[in-house]
Parts: C-alpha cells; sequence; structure tokens
C-alpha cells in the first residue's frame, strides 16, 4: 500500500462513524514487521488511528508469521466464521484468479450494515506477487464489481511513485507514471 492510499483510507475512516469496539478485519495484511517497519505508513495512519478509536483490528494472511491473527486463504476465507464490522481488502483482487468469487468470500465476512474498503491499482505496472492478473479497474468497475447499492465513496487517486525506484524500475516509474489507485468505500446491505 502507498503512503497515499493509506492518507485516503485514514481520512474517509476519520469520516465515517464507527462504535468503540467495532471490530476491523485487515485481509491480506502481511506481517507486523511489514506494516511497522518496511511500510510503516501502514500502522500510522490506517491501523493505529482505529486502535486510538477503541476498534479491535485483526490481521489476516496466508502465512502463520508474527503479527498474522487468522491464517486463511485469501481467496476463500475457508475457516472464518464470523463478521466484522470493517474490512480492509487492499491491493489483492489483481493477485487472484477468480476475483469475483475472492469478493463473494469477503463479502460474506462483512457484518450487515458493516463497511468495506477495497482498493486496486489502476495505472501501475504488473507485480508479481506471486501472480498478476493485469486487472486494473476504474473506481466506479470496481464499486460495480461488489455490487452494492451503498457506496460512500469512489476515487481514483494519483499516487506518488517511490524514490527507491532506480534504473529499470526508475524507467517503469516514468512509462505509468501517474500512478494510480482505485479506491472504494461502501457499506453492505442490512
Amino acid at each position: 500500500m502507498f503512503v497515499d492510499e493509506s492518507e485516503w483510507i485514514r481520512d474517509v475512516l476519520e469520516a465515517t462513524p464507527l462504535e468503540k469496539g467495532a471490530t476491523v478485519l485487515d485481509i491480506g495484511s502481511s506481517t507486523l514487521h511489514f506494516r511497522t517497519v518496511v511500510q510503516p505508513h501502514l500502522d500510522r495512519n490506517v491501523f493505529a488511528p482505529l486502535r486510538a478509536r477503541g476498534l479491535e483490528v485483526l490481521h489476516l494472511d496466508a502465512r502463520p508469521e508474527p503479527g498474522v491473527d487468522i491464517v486463511a486463504d485469501v481467496t476463500n476465507l475457508k475457516g472464518v466464521d464470523r463478521t466484522f464490522d470493517l474490512v480492509l481488502c487492499t491491493n489483492l483482487l489483481e493477485h487472484v484468479t477468480d476475483r469475483e468469487a475472492t469478493l463473494r468470500h469477503v463479502a460474506r465476512v462483512v457484518a450487515p450494515g458493516g463497511l468495506l474498503v477495497l482498493t486496486v491499482p489502476r495505472r501501475y505496472p504488473i507485480h508479481r506477487d506471486p501472480i498478476d492478473t493485469g486487472y486494473r479497474p476504474t473506481a466506479a468497475e470496481l464499486a460495480a464489481l461488489l455490487g452494492w447499492p451503498d457506496v460512500l465513496r469512489q476515487e481514483v487517486l494519483t499516487i506518488r511513485a517511490p524514490e527507491h525506484y532506480q534504473g529499470f524500475k526508475r524507467a517503469l516509474r516514468r512509462i505509468f507514471s501517474p500512478w494510480q489507485i482505485a479506491c472504494v468505500l461502501a457499506r453492505k446491505p442490512t
């Protein structure tokens, strides 16, 4: 997740009422080290503000690593038998071969009336992690894929490319610049 994207999530969630004690699930979260050291803006802009509001934040990933609370395959979420008031699914749908099925499973773990934050690259180089299907929707296309009537925010962000890109990656940055991320905040029907 890019800094600009984490700031967008922070800002839209600050403006969204969430009761103390609400539950949050971060799907595809990676490790605690990744969220706090490699990309510290994740914790600073997204998770620390949610915890400060008294929300319970759980992190889900496919591998049992430090900082992963729930281990599950992100494409089917087998074993996740509860729902959450807020689910974050960021930069994941471009890495799955059946995004419709994956999104149905993601939607299943959002509580009725709960919120879902979805982000997907809009204009960005292919990045195999381990695959990249090339899915690059607009925010409206991403919202339509979800199919929920209550879309609170949808936006395509232009983001700053990381400065550490050198050589070949710098050429990619120029080719694909400005990079963009499609972002959606939606409420699940009750």
